[in-house]
């Protein structure tokens, strides 16, 4: 029932419009029920009428028919019946399928939302295809809540009572016989009813794994063609297609054997009453045209019967994919705003870790009682081996974690304290891999500062350096740069990130790799960029490639998540330790002190 309750909040911004849909199906509801009528009125007034129509017609209600204007009469009301049927049950379902898409808008936003500022600690755990499909796929589910759902059981359920009603008063045994196959009915939802959403579930994660799969492979086209390895990624996917197939295959018999079921149970009702209505006509207890009126309401009774019994099926698979999307919506945040955090203005940028630890898993410590102090203005350095949690001791400062025990201040304040986006205003990333998104080279220079002029974003590549190769492009800052930048050389994506921390202009920055990806020539060219970059904010660098940040103001070297060695470039190759080990096996020659 929670689940139901969670859907219904979705929808109470729409309770008006949902008064109009239900207005429009009642009356829609209420034409109908008067389709039979003009049939009947003709079999019982006109064609089995037990006295011929003589020349002067007949009277009904004060009116005069001729046999034709009977004809004509019955004829325009079947019309006008159906018209008015139609055009109701039209606006009814233009409102409910709006309300329905404008909840599946409103609940997808709030889970991209939800997903854009979750931790790195749910992502890494998670595929991103599995997300998007959360919310491109199983977020339908709550417009098939109310589209199949709450408008179809009230509808049904009207048109149920009503009927009822109406074959009650013509011929209450025959109407009680009607409802003889309610209890089969029942039986065969709830038979049906677990199987379908244990099968939607297994369904919905098998097409999470194909997009998965799809996703992973065509994102990493260029490996796969480097390494020949087509067949292979082939084989993979035709492994997750079939598993998809498997499960397609098995909703899809279950759907069909529902359908089978239902369809027999409805037609023993309906041989029931057409065996008993005919003996009712002949023993003169059941006119003929009452009988047809009688069959035509059978079917409508049966009709949203049927309806509920396929919006029973329906809710249960619609179930499995809202528990999908709230198994997100109900995740943790593991970096949570504190309640009585505050927006903070243009920091000074000093930086310090009191007594830091950090594991992504309890028992495997990551960063163990990190101590430091980084003035504002200067350029601290992180070197060590793979896995010595330099880029984790970076990710702690715009909050992407959060230490599992210690704490790291931002000009004398917890940054626990401090709202996580006037945080991240403070800082600029430069990636090993600038990652660029899909949009012209003016928009991933914007993305630096949303709402900068072109004078700024044309200073911020002349500042990076990547003014004179985005002029040579094909329509210079208007040229779009592909899925992630692929259109792009590895040197031009890294000014395009650089010419984005330019612009944002923050008082800390903080550099992951910058230049490992390039050729020297390059690098030394990126160098020249960032260390004009480095001189305006307090800067963390975390590198392998130790000539570029001999000349800081202090290295730090980390080796199994501790400092072990910290000094300047010089110090540190004449203490002969950990980072001259470093330095050597680089073959560096030690003239560069």
């Amino acid at each position: 029932m929670r689940l139901y309750s969670r859907i219904i909040g979705f929808y109470r911004p729409y309770l008006p419009a949902i008064g109009f849909a239900l207005v429009f199906q009642v009356a829609s509801i209420g034409f109908h029920l008067l389709k039979p009528w003009p049939l009947a009125w003709l079999i019982d007034r006109v064609l089995a009428a037990p006295v011929p129509i003589g020349p002067g017609g007949f009277a009904w209600l004060g009116f005069s028919f001729t046999l034709s204007s009977a004809l004509l009469a019955a004829s325009a009301a079947t019309v006008i019946i159906t018209f008015g049927a139609g055009l109701m049950g039209l606006a009814s379902h233009y409102l409910q399928t709006r309300i329905g898409l404008k909840a599946l808008l409103r609940l997808r936003t709030k889970l991209y939302d939800y997903l854009q500022r979750l931790p790195l600690h749910f992502h890494d755990r998670r595929r991103s295809a599995d997300s998007t499909f959360r919310v491109a796929y199983d977020a339908q589910a709550i417009q098939t809540f109310f589209n199949r759902g709450f408008g179809t059981v009230f509808g049904s359920a009207l048109t149920l009572v009503s009927t009822f009603a109406i074959m009650w008063s013509m011929d209450g045994h025959l109407a009680l016989l009607a409802l003889a196959i309610v209890p089969f009915l029942w039986g065969a939802i709830y038979l049906f009813a677990d199987r379908v959403r244990r099968q939607t579930t297994r369904k919905q994660q098998e097409e999470s794994d194909v997009l998965a799969r799809a996703t992973e492979g065509l994102t990493s086209i260029r490996i796969v063609h480097a390494f020949s390895r087509e067949e292979y990624e082939v084989a993979l996917f035709q492994r997750e297609a079939q598993e998809s197939f498997d499960a397609n295959l098995e909703l899809e018999t279950t759907n069909a054997l529902t359908t089978l079921v239902v369809g027999v149970i409805m037609a023993a009702g309906a041989a029931l009453i057409l065996y008993f209505g005919a003996l009712h006509v002949l023993s003169g207890t059941l006119a003929l045209g009452q009988l047809v009126v009688f069959l035509s309401y059978l079917a409508m009774l049966y009709q949203p019967l049927e309806q509920l019994s396929y919006t029973a099926w329906a809710l249960e698979g619609a179930a499995a994919g809202m528990q999908r999307v709230f198994e997100v919506l109900d995740t943790e945040d593991a970096v949570p705003e504190k309640p009585g955090a505050v927006p903070i203005p243009r920091c000074r940028g000093e930086i310090v870790f009191h007594q830091v630890s950090f594991a992504y898993e309890p028992d495997q410590p990551i960063l163990e009682k990190i101590d430091l102090h980084i003035e504002p203005g200067q350029t601290m350095a992180f070197v060590g081996g793979t896995g010595a949690g330099k880029t984790t001791l970076l990710s702690l400062v715009p909050r992407f974690y959060d230490p599992a025990s210690g704490m790291v201040t931002l000009d004398g304040r917890d940054l626990r304290q401090i709202t996580k986006k006037s945080l991240r205003d403070q800082i600029a990333v430069v990636l090993q891999d600038t990652v660029l998104l899909s949009g012209t080279v003016r928009d991933n220079i914007a993305y630096g500062r949303l709402g900068a002029t072109q004078a700024e974003i044309t200073a911020a590549a002349k500042n990076a350096q990547a003014h004179d190769f985005i002029s040579r492009l094909p329509r210079g800052y208007d040229t779009e740069v592909g899925e992630r930048g692929v259109r792009l050389s590895g040197g031009q994506r890294q000014r395009i990130g650089i010419a984005r921390a330019f612009l944002k202009a923050a008082p800390i920055l903080l550099l992951d790799e910058p230049t490992s990806a390039l050729d020297l020539e390059t690098e030394a060219e990126i160098m020249d960029v960032l260390e004009a970059l480095m001189r305006q904010q307090t800067t963390l660098i975390v590198t392998h490639r130790l000539a570029t940040i001999h000349g800081v103001h202090r290295i730090f070297v980390l080796e199994h998540g501790r400092i072990v060695e910290f000094g300047t470039g010089p110090e540190l190759l004449a203490a002969n330790g950990t980072y001259a080990r470093l330095w050597n096996a680089a073959h560096l020659p030690t003239q560069a002190t």
